[in-house]
């Protein structure tokens, strides 16, 4: 579980979306009934329920038919953290943590856990409607580093409580560290951050449908099996139960029922759960192809992973693990972890040196890790994950090796504050130590191609036009799909640049349907406004073999797509299962805004800031709609509370300043943009409008600077020369209004003005 995570990724394409219908139903939140024990009527609650003979489920035996032939991997799987990844609270195992009675602290709220009189435990905790309430904990997800409990709420909700139990010290703790959160927050224990039924559900049972309902905002959520059971590895098994127990076994032959997987479609099995990663189709069959069913979340334009590609946000595994050289070479989960009890299939480097002691079937070098390391045999330093999979500690008790299988790069540290493992363990020594360590025991090696592409991933992050020249190298160059993937994302940016376009173009029949999807999605933020002609470019796309690229063509072609064909369905359905989450409100809302429904569009954001009043960007896109739609002013209203809920986000502080320049506030445009510029000195856009603000307040001079500063970030912008060009006129500087629409011309031939412009000063 992803506890009340707000990390949102700031591009078109969220993590989950609508369906055209739901725009029009309301939401409600959830409130506990005003009873005396806090408790909502059985009547209220429809807990989720294990449905085996319905049509979905109906192929399921779960795990207790596999025990008898299956033995030794039952055995393992039994106690495993899959095992008991959900389960009912269980005297035995649970109770001792809720007596005696305790009062639990975190910020400023307070919790109290005990058993009352009938032997239930319970969770005395405020609710939505800000009034303390005795829930009644029925389950616990999680087993080991952390285990949380759920209570059931109305509409058949369960909601997970942040306050958690760390089993080995049987001490309680908050998942959300020092970060509070207040009722009505949307990460707040009663808000949908923390919904079971959307948040934690899918990954900690087998075969679980969601099954929300928009019209009375509640859910019918069903399962085959509770936990991580043997069928949400292997799928439904029924037939195979069935066929095993026709007499006799020995004349049967090999079982027709059984459909082994390959290595890559276990690892993408594995991926369902151990990716961040946005929902397609909410219903993944083990076997199927993973972008059929969901769209990953790579190194992008987002802090959501550092620039090398290590870990930054709880991102899991997946992700890392396919942008590595190990995954390039073959490497595939299995290889490393025993699936049925979740441990490594050796201890310490053994692990590691099943490939690096040579004589492996994959392609590794020869390490002798106590040369390799030159730390001690029995140092933390000689360990191989210790530089190579440090570990980062999510919800606060929950640390995770990276599968990055990253280079430590402590020169990274200091150009791009990206950790290293050197100072991760040296925590008393300084960056300049450990770059210094490390030249003396490996040499100096600039040239590494994993540095130069975590620098160039910094630059273009920056927004820096050198950039863009790297970013179509490595995708004409990189040979890992998951950095070409990276490399289309980032080229998002200069997508209008025709090199750019073509290059992107290109990816569009690379084998990997990663690599396709983030092309584009790339390609798809330009299509309604500026380039026609990749229309049709895009169009055969909507029936490429992969879901993920279909979904992401029916979006890009949106404005005009016949809902009623294959992948117009396909994206309405995407859009419908996560009806219940504020980022899905605010997709849909950009959905209806691209489909000309901008009333439809502005409710949609609405309801989305109704779910979730603490998250700017919600803001911020309500504001771009009212802006739109002829409401300037409550454009600024919503611009300038993103800004308080994020006033170090630069763009923020740009779109506030067009806002206000819209209504007319030329100082306080002025100032936004000089905040905006001060934040990100390669702004360009900041720098031109900042140029053509300073201008109207009759400031020339202090205007060319800004113009020039402007240039100067991205000197293929020919709108900024021009501007200062018309500048120069004004002030009767002839040679230098020649010289900067001369400029102007070179950039954009077809540049009628800056001509027009230039015959008018050569009269």
């Amino acid at each position: 579980m992803s506890p009340g995570k707000r990390k949102y990724r700031f591009i078109y394409f969220l993590l989950a979306g609508f369906s055209v219908a739901a725009a029009y139903f309301a939401i409600r939140t959830f409130r506990p009934p005003a009873k005396a024990a806090g408790l909502p009527d059985s009547s209220s609650v429809a807990a989720p329920v294990i449905a085996p003979d319905d049509k979905v489920h109906a192929g399921y035996a779960g795990s207790a038919a596999c025990r008898d032939c299956h033995a030794a991997a039952f055995a393992k799987w039994q106690n495993s953290n899959h095992g008991l990844a959900e389960r009912k609270i269980s005297k035995v195992k649970d109770h001792a943590a809720f007596e005696p009675r305790q009062t639990l602290i975190h910020g400023k709220e307070k919790t109290e856990v005990f058993v009352d009189a009938d032997g239930l435990a319970k969770i005395l905790a405020q609710g939505r409607d800000r009034q303390e309430h005795a829930f009644t904990a029925v389950r616990v997800i999680g087993n080991n580093p952390l285990r949380q409990f759920l209570v059931p709420a109305p509409g058949g909700r369960m909601q997970a409580h942040d306050m958690a139990l760390d089993p080995a010290k049987n001490e309680w703790f908050s998942v959300h560290g020092d970060d509070e959160r207040g009722p009505g927050d949307w990460g707040h224990w009663t808000g949908q951050g923390m919904n079971w039924n959307s948040m934690c559900a899918a990954c900690h049972n087998t075969r679980l449908r969601k099954n929300f309902e928009p019209k009375t905002n509640s859910y019918h959520t069903s399962m085959a099996e509770m936990s991580v059971g043997c069928e949400a590895c292997h799928g439904p098994m029924k037939d195979h139960v069935e066929w095993q127990k026709k007499p006799p076994l020995s004349v049967h032959g090999k079982d027709p029922t059984l459909k082994p997987f390959s290595h890559d479609q276990a690892t993408e099995t594995c991926a369902a759960c151990h990716a961040r990663r946005a929902e397609i189709t909410g219903d993944l069959v083990p076997g199927e192809s993973f972008y059929d069913h969901f769209s990953l979340t790579v190194t992008d334009e987002t802090e959501t992973f550092y620039p090398d590609g290590q870990i930054h946000e709880e991102n899991f595994e997946y992700t890392s693990f396919l942008s590595s050289r190990m995954h390039h070479a073959g490497v595939r989960c299995a290889d490393c972890h025993d699936p049925h009890d979740n441990k490594p299939l050796a201890v310490g480097n053994q692990l590691c040196m099943n490939c690096h002691a040579g004589g492996s079937k994959f392609p590794a070098p020869v390490i002798d890790p106590q040369a390799h390391s030159h730390h001690g045999a029995d140092s933390t330093g000689n360990q191989c994950v210790s530089c190579h999979m440090p570990t980062t500690t999510y919800m606060q008790r929950h640390p995770r090796h990276d599968h990055s299988f990253s280079i430590p790069d402590p020169q990274l540290t200091k150009d791009l504050n990206v950790p290293n493992a050197c100072n991760r363990c040296h925590t008393d020594k300084d960056t300049d130590w450990a770059i210094a360590a490390k030249k003396r025991f490996y040499g100096d090696k600039p040239d590494r191609p994993s540095r130069t592409r975590a620098l160039l991933i910094g630059s273009a992050r920056r927004g820096e036009p050198r950039a863009r020249v790297g970013l179509i190298g490595l995708l004409a160059s990189q040979e890992i799909p998951a950095w070409k993937a990276t490399a289309c994302h980032l080229l998002t940016r200069w997508v209008l640049d025709p090199a750019a376009s073509q290059a992107l173009v290109q990816q569009l029949k690379h084998e990997s349907p990663l690599v396709r999807e983030a092309a584009v999605r790339a390609l798809g933020t330009v299509t309604r406004e500026n380039i026609a002609s990749l229309r049709p470019t895009l169009q055969p796309l909507l029936d490429d073999p992969a879901r993920s690229v279909r979904v992401a063509a029916a979006w890009a072609l949106c404005d005009t797509l016949d809902l009623d064909t294959r992948a117009g369905k396909e994206l309405c359905h995407m859009l419908d299962i996560n009806a219940d989450q504020p980022f899905g409100r605010m997709q849909l809302g950009q959905f209806a805004m691209m489909r000309g429904d901008n009333p439809t569009a502005i409710r949609q954001m609405r309801k989305a800031i109704e779910l979730d009043p603490n998250s700017p960007p919600f803001h911020h896109d309500l504001a771009i709609l009212l802006s739109t739609t002829g409401d300037p002013q409550g454009a600024a209203n919503e611009m300038q509370e993103a800004v308080r809920l994020d006033p170090q986000n630069p763009e923020y502080q740009y779109s506030l300043a067009l806002v206000w320049n819209e209504l007319g506030f030329t100082a306080k445009s002025t100032a936004a943009l000089e905040k905006t510029v001060e934040m990100v000195p390669s702004h360009a856009r900041a720098w031109y409008n900042l140029g053509l603000a300073r201008s109207s307040s009759n400031q020339p001079r202090e205007a060319i600077a800004a113009l020039r500063r402007g240039e100067a970030a991205d000197p293929g912008d020919s709108s900024i020369p021009y501007a200062r060009a018309t500048i120069h006129a004004r002030l009767g500087q002839k040679q230098e209004a020649m010289a900067a629409a001369s400029r102007a011309l070179q950039l954009r031939p077809d540049f009628a003005e800056a001509r027009q412009l230039i015959d008018s000063l050569s009269r």
